[in-house]
């Protein structure tokens, strides 16, 4: 009898377990919401922030799955939305990106401090960036979340094309106003920094190879097997010229030869033949006068 009783228990905690798990798995199915428009979903901390603070209009469709980035230095869930990137720190929070001032910088302006220090009739200001907000912003960021969710202002209102067309813009550390004849709306952020974060960038354009001093080098970037023909000026006549090589780790690689400098100061042409294994990278052709010290310096890149 004891037997048969503890069998039964066992059994009926195995359907417990299995209901248990059914019950827990329908949960989590119906705490998404999808949306066909861009074939992304949202659930959990994420989907309760984006309904209960404006949801379509202040946030956008969701363009990306939730998923683990590295923001700022921190590795963080985090999902992308037209409008705005939401994150979800460390203690559970949940807080909006900041790519107002991400924007500017992606695009080489980064914002500037202010030089407003007292507030104009009907605005906002006494911030540490020294910008104030007026009129229909001021009234659109105090509606709307105001420092939390929006953010100082980092810049003053500007006008900017956006899609062809002029608006009166402003920027904010998380956000970007835009003025629709008298209605407000927020900036398209999230699908356009990741339009510029996604775009394969050219290693031999940016960030670029740095000025070459007093030398010249061609090609001056090229893939592993591109021979690279490089030449340093500036040489007494007849000097012998020292040649060095700096890899990108900043290892230096002295060349078993010394070349002499022409007439004209310049050095004989040195070539520098790359293999498909070499490091990544910028390098480096030094010349160096062994008499005058003078130094020529060429730069290329291997990408």
């Amino acid at each position: 009898m004891i037997r048969r009783t503890s069998i039964i228990t066992s059994v009926l905690f195995a359907l417990t377990l299995v209901l248990t798990t059914v019950s827990v798995r329908t949960a989590s199915a119906q705490g998404q919401r999808c949306f066909p428009e861009t074939n992304h979903c949202i659930s959990g901390a994420i989907r309760t922030y984006w309904e209960k603070n404006g949801g379509l209009p202040i946030f956008g469709f969701p363009i990306r799955d939730q998923n683990l980035e590295t923001v700022e230095g921190r590795t963080i869930q985090v999902q992308w939305f037209e409008r705005d990137r939401l994150e979800i720190q460390a203690d559970g929070t949940v807080t909006t990106g900041r790519l107002g001032v991400q924007m500017l910088e992606l695009q080489g302006r980064p914002w500037q401090q202010g030089n407003k220090m007292s507030p104009d009739t009907g605005c906002i200001a006494n911030f540490p960036t020294v910008h104030q907000i007026c009129g229909t912003f001021a009234k659109f960021w105090q509606k709307n979340g105001g420092l939390v969710r929006l953010g100082y202002p980092v810049t003053p209102e500007i006008q900017e094309t956006i899609q062809g067309q002029v608006f009166t813009v402003q920027y904010f550390e998380r956000r970007r106003f835009e003025l629709h004849g008298d209605q407000v709306m927020l900036g398209l952020l999230g699908n356009e920094v990741r339009a510029i974060l996604d775009t394969p960038v050219d290693p031999c354009v940016s960030p670029g190879v740095p000025e070459s001093d007093s030398a010249a080098v061609r090609p001056n970037c090229g893939v592993g097997g591109t021979v690279f023909v490089a030449v340093g000026a500036g040489f007494d006549t007849g000097e012998l010229i020292g040649v060095y090589i700096t890899a990108p780790d900043q290892t230096v690689f002295g060349a078993p030869f010394q070349v002499p400098a022409g007439k004209d100061g310049l050095s004989n042409i040195v070539t520098v033949t790359t293999k498909p294994s070499f490091p990544l990278g910028v390098y480096a052709i030094s010349f160096e006068g062994v008499k005058s010290h003078h130094k020529a310096i060429a730069y290329f890149r291997v990408k």
